[in-house]
């Protein structure tokens, strides 16, 4: 319910910005490859796998070259987790709501627009499992021996975005994301798990 009256506050603000003709809006579309960054006395190492995500963008230009960004992306990521000594290996999948805020610079050459931006962002997962030898666990639900969770739901970290918009609007990006939170939950003891993501994308601004 929190979820749901967070996303409909964002949306609300948003379509006032549209309405009073300060803003234009998207739909962006990507594919990314991600992994965590494990601490090393863990012995265990997690490699980059594919995902993807769609969404859309709302684009408020407060200045001649600056642009405030905000993001509503349905994203969904893979990764493997490889533990060294034994080789046993595990895969993650995570689908959740990502939302970047940009902070942008743009340059416009020829009708055509250059720009990069930066700035935080939040999510919350809504489904995240492992697999492993053909048993599959949700991580979002609490453990039986310790009542935790493995793995958190929410996490915030920074987000880096460059890209080109063509005269028809068609945009172009690559963008990044390195989470601040350690994802690991209680459960664990001593593991460090921050999550990092590299996605090249395609949107439209209308």
């Amino acid at each position: 319910m929190k979820n749901s009256y967070f996303i409909g506050t964002i949306i609300f603000c948003m379509l006032t910005l549209h309405a009073n003709g300060q803003s234009s809006v998207g739909v962006k579309a990507d594919m990314n490859l991600s992994n965590f960054w494990i601490n090393q006395s863990t012995h265990v190492k997690s490699s980059m796998k594919s995902g993807g995500s769609t969404g859309f963008f709302y684009n408020y230009k407060w200045r001649e070259n600056r642009v405030l960004e905000m993001d509503m992306m349905f994203r969904y990521r893979t990764s493997e987790v490889k533990k060294q000594d034994t080789g046993e290996t595990v895969d993650y999948s995570y689908f959740g709501i990502e939302l970047p805020l940009y902070t942008m610079l743009q340059a416009e050459i020829d009708n055509q627009i250059i720009y990069v931006g930066l700035g935080p962002f939040a999510s919350v997962g809504l489904c995240s499992r492992s697999r492993s030898n053909d048993i599959s666990i949700n991580l979002y639900q609490k453990d039986p021996t310790y009542n935790k969770m493995p793995i958190h739901r929410w996490n915030f970290g920074a987000a880096f975005i460059i890209g080109y918009e063509l005269q028809c609007r068609l945009q172009f990006n690559f963008n990044y994301q390195l989470g601040f939170r350690n994802m690991a939950g209680d459960v664990f003891e001593n593991v460090d798990m921050i999550s990092q993501l590299v996605g090249m994308g395609v949107g439209y601004r209308f």
